[in-house]
């Protein structure tokens, strides 16, 4: 029996794949509050039922900070307690952008963080393995330690439901190389990203998209001003419609609302739960969950 556990915005997960594998998965309960000062309160309830000699799942919620210190003292935590194998589920991997330096003094996070999460030390039987979803960078898996951990990145295109009169497009030349093998039988449209002083503009590089369902495929959103000015483009060129599917949607400042009023649909996962909360606020955004593809991980598919 395989134990399950998660960060509490993940509890709903969770839950689901809990309830999906009855006689493989059970939960595991820890309660996450915080001492007065902030610091996170950990607590694992039936450590020797839950971890002890068993094979361990946690899905960690690296999307704000302020979780960072519980998630990582909870998956240090399961190798302290002799799990056999800490399996750790990242859906949204922070700091993606920051794989390399492009100016003087800069910081690669994302390296960093990558090698944070590839020190954390083994099973009693097994290397841990870090799951991660979409990574932004193009060189993600150099930047984990294959010699400490096992390192498997997977992707949420499979999560869509494409037609195949659909036709895919990408918004810059980066979305392109990262998802060039998606959807091959699809038509599909290249775009590219021209600076006009302190303007971006979007242009078409490949194809023509007048009359055609027009599905805009990217790995992450944050301000989702290049998909705006993408769609506005797309619909200059006569699109009969324009959609986008991202699998890590960030939207400071609720710029989902503004985002929302140049699309027909926004599609994204829910590697960052609070994504849930978003969707009640805009009628045409579609959460897809990623529990198909956790529970694969979770079954050795």
């Amino acid at each position: 029996m395989k134990t399950l556990f998660s960060h509490p915005n993940f509890s709903d997960l969770a839950q689901t794949l809990v309830e999906r594998n009855p006689e493989t998965i059970q939960a595991g309960k820890v309660d996450m509050g915080n001492f007065a000062d902030g610091w996170p309160n950990i607590i694992i309830h039936d450590v020797k039922e839950t971890v002890e000699h068993k094979d361990v799942t946690y899905i960690a919620d690296f999307s704000e900070p302020k979780n960072f210190f519980s998630n990582y003292a909870m998956i240090r935590s399961l190798v302290d307690y002799y799990a056999d194998k800490v399996r750790v589920i990242v859906p949204y991997f922070p700091v993606g952008t920051m794989e390399r330096i492009s100016k003087k003094w800069e910081v690669a996070t994302a390296r960093y963080f990558a090698d944070l999460l590839s020190h954390i030390p083994s099973g009693r039987k097994e290397k841990t393995s870090i799951h991660t979803f979409d990574i932004h960078a193009l060189v993600e898996r150099f930047l984990f330690d294959s010699f400490r951990v096992n390192a498997e990145l997977h992707t949420t295109l499979s999560l869509l439901d494409v037609t195949p009169e659909t036709v895919i497009a990408f918004p810059d030349d980066g979305a392109a190389k990262r998802f060039n093998e998606a959807f091959p039988e699809n038509a599909r449209i290249i775009c590219a990203k021209v600076r006009d002083g302190v303007r971006r503009i979007i242009t078409i590089k490949e194809w023509d998209p007048k009359g055609k369902d027009v599905l805009l495929i990217d790995d992450l959103i944050q301000t989702g001003e290049t998909l705006r000015e993408a769609s506005h483009m797309l619909r200059k060129k006569w699109a009969k419609s324009v959609r986008a599917f991202a699998p890590h949607w960030v939207f400071p400042n609720e710029a989902h609302k503004e985002l929302a009023k140049s699309l027909d649909e926004l599609i994204n996962t829910d590697s960052i739960p609070v994504n849930y909360e978003r969707a009640q606020e805009v009628p045409n955004m579609k959460v897809i969950s990623i529990a198909p593809l956790v529970e694969k991980i979770l079954n050795g598919e």
